[in-house]
């Protein structure tokens, strides 16, 4: 039973140094969301990238 407590301990520890970290990313940079959850206004086609087609 220990053992079950020391592992959600080390889980919980985890998550919450994660989620700190992820914060404080945000407060200075404010950029790391918006790489996961906002899409490129701008994707390139495979003709933009092949140049004109003849």
């Amino acid at each position: 039973m220990q053992w079950v407590i020391t592992f959600v301990a080390v889980v919980a520890g985890l998550i919450l140094s994660l989620a700190v970290a992820v914060i404080t990313e945000e407060l200075i940079f404010g950029r790391l969301m918006a790489l996961f959850f906002l899409r490129s206004a701008v994707r390139p086609t495979m003709a933009a990238k092949n140049g004109p087609q003849r």
